[in-house]
């Protein structure tokens, strides 16, 4: 996945890792590799941990 295409967290400028908590206390999970109309992958955001949770082990468990 091409770095230039991930938006940039604005305190670092440096894309989004996962499990980063914004001001909100979304919790961001993986960009997409479908990009959007302003150039950049899509995101998917969690809003709590247990959801966050719950897709890295569905996440986990598809790829084995």
């Amino acid at each position: 996945m091409d770095e230039q295409f991930k938006r940039p967290n604005k305190l670092t400028g440096k894309p989004f890792e996962p499990g980063f908590q914004d001001e909100s206390g979304r919790i961001f999970l993986r960009y997409l590799k479908k990009q959007g109309n302003d150039g950049y992958f899509l995101e998917e955001w969690k809003k709590n941990i247990e959801d966050y949770q719950r897709k890295i082990k569905k996440l986990e468990a598809s790829s084995d």
